[in-house]
């Protein structure tokens, strides 16, 4: 079968013939011409001849041009539609730059999307290369040619960078550069697509700023680390320099913390921060009085508007330098806790958006400022409590000494309701002893750390010193107590007065939820572990309750008055025990009793000052 001709093919060999008949006739014509001159008697046969040469060359080109004129219609059709389409596409498409490049990089078409997105006309980059839409740093570093090798090596490059305007700002641009090569492999230009994502990376960096401020924004210290922490979360990411204000003691409103991307500009600043500014001046203080934020989009450091003109604010706007600034309230409900205020000393340049953005930063801020003050008045009341706590128990252990000595006197052997108040009042004292060591204990591990004094401690021999206290105790509850201790070794290295409380509390509810009813103590270790169960018989725990009673404040029982207590005494046991490492179990059934298993390690790992986290 015969091969098809390409129309390439067609064209030049219709060009080969025309070529050909145009140099027979041509030589024809020579022929003729020469023999008039060197024969004229030869004219007439010369010209006769002449004519049927030229007019079968002309013949030959008619019939060529003919064959190219059809040939060439359709391409030239076909190739006017193209640039018809290409055009008409290159012009609909706005919101994307388009343009295509030789191969040296230099502009040789520009649609209407390039022209919105960066502010040149095609007429003004048209036959110039790239770089002038490329910051000076970039060009300096060779980064749109080292793009265009790159494209040309691997046929394709997808980019992200900064890229500037007409107008001098810049946009964050992703670019694909798509290298065009002919049939036969060789570069001819390139076709670019370039996409202002802005916003999109904006949000991206909110979304990521917003994630590391929920981590470093923690109310477990003052203000000062938060505010500190604050500052350092917005420099360089969304500012060159920030600074917290928050409202003194006197009621100026003054630097808490700062942060400089550059350091000799740090060491300028402080002299107008110094300076405490008037409450109706723009700046800082004027934001917190009102709660409203402050944007100044454009500034000139010479030129400052005329509401900043001898302002401490503008004192320092001019000394940095700044070209942009935004100061937003730092408010919780109706109460402004201060003002974070974002200085830009280059390029970038602060609008709605970033004010939007920065307000929500700044109130998830102030939410960590106020938690910070919160936690720092519950920690002093907690010390207070902790201090109170302490003073009153050598007054209280005096109280019942001195009850003690007069329920043992004679006369009380003849007075039964003397006796029997006294003993009243002595329990009483017992149960306020009691409460206060909790709330020792409380503020101690609410302050976030405990000190254990270690020593070798035999724990069936405390159990017993503790039971032969509270002999009285289950008398009056008419409950039988029984010690077991298996011939294992039961000592180890603990903390002798924290596990007698840890004992006398877990005794004690044994006590009051098992009226009437016995109780029993066992202990027995292992190679590496001593166990204490202390089990009652009396109301029981329903399962659902079972892990609710080890939290602070949760009382299962006694919420009609009838059993009274504070919901601290299991909460200060498992707290005490799994700072010694070991670790606290219930099984009771309604109505069957509780029983409760403590796990200690023989041997407390040298810790020294365990902090421990307590979660409300």
């Amino acid at each position: 079968m015969m091969r098809r001709w390409t129309f390439a093919q067609r064209v030049a060999a219709g060009v080969s013939a025309c070529m050909l008949a145009g140099l027979l006739l041509l030589a024809t014509l020579l022929s003729a011409v020469h023999g008039l001159l060197t024969h004229p008697e030869t004219s007439r046969a010369a010209l006769q001849q002449a004519l049927l040469a030229g007019c079968l060359g002309l013949a030959g080109v008619g019939a060529l041009a003919c064959v190219l004129h059809h040939a060439l219609r359709p391409l030239h059709a076909r190739n006017e539609h193209s640039e018809q389409r290409l055009s008409l596409l290159m012009e609909a498409v706005t919101d994307y730059a388009l343009c295509f490049l030789d191969r040296q990089g230099r502009v040789t078409a520009w649609n209407a999307g390039a022209e919105r997105l960066t502010g040149w006309t095609a007429t003004e980059v048209t036959g110039c290369a790239l770089e002038r839409l490329h910051p000076e740093d970039a060009v300096a570093a060779g980064v749109p040619q080292a793009h265009l090798e790159r494209a040309a090596r691997e046929g394709r490059l997808l980019s992200e960078g900064w890229q500037v305007r007409r107008d001098g700002t810049r946009f964050w641009a992703e670019t694909l550069l798509t290298a065009l090569q002919d049939s036969h492999g060789s570069l001819r230009g390139f076709a670019k697509v370039t996409r202002d994502i802005t916003e999109r990376r904006r949000m991206e960096r909110a979304q990521a700023l917003f994630a590391e401020a929920g981590r470093v924004l923690q109310p477990l210290s003052g203000a000062r680390e938060v505010g500190e922490a604050l500052t350092r979360l917005c420099v360089p990411e969304v500012a060159d320099a920030c600074i917290l204000f928050l409202p003194s003691s006197d009621g100026q409103v003054r630097p808490q913390a700062v942060a400089c991307a550059d350091a000799q500009a740090a060491t300028r600043m402080w002299e107008p921060l110094l300076r405490c500014p008037n409450a109706d001046e723009v700046g800082p203080s004027h934001v917190v009085c009102t709660g409203r934020a402050e944007l100044l989009p454009e500034l000139d450091a010479e030129r400052l508007p005329q509401a900043l003109e001898a302002s401490a604010h503008g004192e320092l706007l001019r000394v940095m330098g700044v070209t942009s600034a935004l100061t937003v309230p730092l408010a919780v409900g109706p109460r402004v806790l201060g003002a974070l205020c974002l200085l830009s000393t280059g390029p970038r340049r602060y609008g709605e958006v970033d004010r939007a953005f920065m307000e929500e930063l700044a109130s998830r801020a102030a939410l960590a400022l106020d938690n910070a003050r919160l936690l720092t008045e519950a920690q002093g009341a907690l010390e207070l409590i902790g201090v109170a706590a302490h003073d009153l128990g050598n007054p209280l252990s005096s109280l019942q000494l001195r009850l003690r000595r007069l329920r043992l006197m004679d006369i009380c052997t003849h007075e039964p309701r003397l006796r029997d108040g006294l003993v009243g009042a002595e329990s009483e004292t017992r149960r306020m002893g009691r409460l206060l060591h909790n709330l020792l204990d409380l503020s101690l591990l609410s302050a976030g750390h405990l000190r254990l004094d270690r020593e070798k401690v035999d724990l069936a021999a405390l159990v017993r010193e503790v039971t032969e206290r509270h002999v009285d105790q289950a008398l009056a509850a008419g409950c039988t107590l029984t010690v077991r201790v298996q011939e294992d070794d039961t000592t180890g290295t603990w903390d002798r007065l924290r596990l007698d409380r840890v004992v006398t509390n877990l005794l004690n509810n044994a006590l009051k939820f098992g009226h009437g009813h016995p109780v029993e103590l066992r202990v027995h270790g292992d190679d590496t572990r001593v166990r204490l169960t202390v089990k009652d018989s009396g109301l029981g725990i329903a399962p659902t309750d079972q892990q609710r009673l080890f939290h602070r404040f949760e009382r299962v029982h006694g919420h009609d008055g009838h059993l009274p207590g504070t919901g601290l005494g299991l909460y200060i046991v498992r707290q005490l025990i799994e700072a010694h490492g070991g670790a606290i179990q219930v099984h009771s059934r309604i109505g069957e009793g509780a029983e409760f298993t403590i796990e200690l390690p023989r041997t407390l790992q040298d810790r020294g000052h365990i902090s421990l986290h307590v979660s409300a």
